[in-house]
């Protein structure tokens, strides 16, 4: 029977699953972060292998055995990425066993929806929108950083809500509900105090995370401030996914927008409302839908396709072993 490994190398960890041809899930492995752009090659190389490693271990397999390996690497972000990460790290720990090697992305958008194909939206730390055809073919939009055009993340989020706050005070705008949730999370009496302790650095950003989920709080409670930048941020993030869209001719499509990433769990509906307007301006047909599991989930997908394509009897057993796997490993694998 052939055997397959899924690996999704992040910048906090790393995650690796064995499985069977069947569908079976039978191993698991964790390591720390696999993104070489964090702490260099050697490093990244070292914490993949400790998950490979256990993966491989608990599943009763050695390398030897492994038909295929799908593979989603944060960090892979240009041509010249995968031509040094395959020479310094992939080769020589790997060999040539047959393997699809993408950025993270990809593996958050095999995870994330039943089909082949579709568009991810994954935003949190950062914001990067990726897409597969139906003819097979990829792209990818933002994801590198703010110098080179991203725009909206948690943390610019928080921070516009931040900015609302000083408006506020000088009377640039009108109050915001955004000026007393931000006061109870710096534990400060009132606005000025609390731009004295910013102003002399007596309080960080660091102190007033997450901050995105005040701006989140604020609108769910009706504050027009908070609702207007949701707004900008989801319209921004429909515009990615459009991008894609029309990088990849799917305009007329039917197909899953899968988001990711911690912006997304945010209470209030109106950044993702906003994002659905502007993506069905363009793609009608498309659906936005919360992923269905985690990025490791798609990864090992995309190594069982080398061989054979997905049919439903096949995923269904994925699904069945893998809540079988949870409790055997004591990590969910549903997207959350």
């Amino acid at each position: 029977m052939p055997y397959y490994l899924g690996l999704d190398a992040g910048g906090t960890k790393t995650f690796c699953l064995a499985g069977s041809d069947t569908g079976e899930v039978l191993g698991f492995g964790r390591a720390g972060a696999g993104n070489y752009e964090c702490y260099g090659v050697p490093e990244a190389a070292a914490e993949i292998k400790k998950a490979l490693d256990g993966a491989l271990e608990s599943a009763g397999l050695t390398l030897d055995q492994i038909a295929g390996i799908g593979m989603g690497v944060a960090g892979a972000d240009l041509p010249e990425s995968y031509v040094m990460l395959e020479r310094e790290l992939f080769t020589p720990m790997l060999g040539d066993i047959p393997r699809v090697f993408r950025n993270d992305s990809m593996g958050g958008l095999r995870g994330g929806t039943k089909d082949p194909f579709g568009i991810v939206i994954a935003c949190g730390t950062g914001c990067v929108c990726a897409g597969v055809n139906r003819a097979g073919k990829e792209t990818r939009v933002g994801g590198i950083n703010e110098d080179f055009g991203d725009m909206v993340s948690g943390s610019s989020l928080g921070t516009e809500g931040l900015k609302a706050v000083w408006r506020s005070r000088d009377g640039i705008t009108g109050p915001t509900l955004l000026t007393q949730k931000f006061l109870e999370r710096a534990g400060c009496a009132d606005v000025d105090e609390f731009f004295h302790k910013m102003y002399y650095h007596q309080l960080s950003y660091e102190d007033l995370q997450p901050m995105a989920k005040i701006v989140f709080d604020a609108a769910w409670e009706g504050d027009t401030t908070a609702c207007d930048i949701l707004e900008w941020g989801g319209r921004y993030l429909g515009e990615m996914v459009n991008g894609v869209a029309r990088h990849l001719d799917m305009r007329e499509d039917s197909f899953d927008v899968v988001m990711t990433g911690s912006v997304f769990k945010g209470i209030s509906p109106v950044l993702i409302d906003a994002m659905t307007t502007i993506v069905h301006r363009e793609c009608p047909q498309a659906r936005p839908v919360r992923a269905l599991f985690e990025p490791v989930v798609g990864a090992l997908l995309l190594g069982m396709e080398l061989d054979t394509p997905m049919t439903e009897e096949r995923y269904a057993v994925l699904a069945d072993s893998l809540e079988q796997a949870e409790k055997r490993f004591g990590v969910s694998f549903k997207a959350g």
